[in-house]
């Protein structure tokens, strides 16, 4: 595993070493932890833009028993 320096100014290294030691982990487990769910974040990211645009006419619309017509098209228009 390669190693890494990180340089932070003071005031940023004691809230992460805050942060750290509330989560009971060294500001390395922390960083670790950090990027591992960032990188999670990105390559979910990147299936969702890979999947269709949703489309109302794949789907349908489930009217509300109590809804009036005006409020069951105006829901419509938000997927148009």
């Amino acid at each position: 595993m390669p190693d890494i320096s990180v340089h932070l100014n003071d005031d940023l290294y004691d809230k992460v070493s805050l942060v750290a030691r509330m989560d009971n982990v060294s500001v390395e487990v922390l960083f670790e932890e950090v990027i591992r769910r960032h990188v999670d974040y990105v390559e979910t990211v990147e299936d969702f833009s890979a999947m269709p645009a949703l489309r109302l006419e794949n789907y349908e619309l489930q009217r509300d028993p109590e809804e009036n017509d005006e409020n069951y098209s105006f829901r419509r228009s938000l997927f148009q």
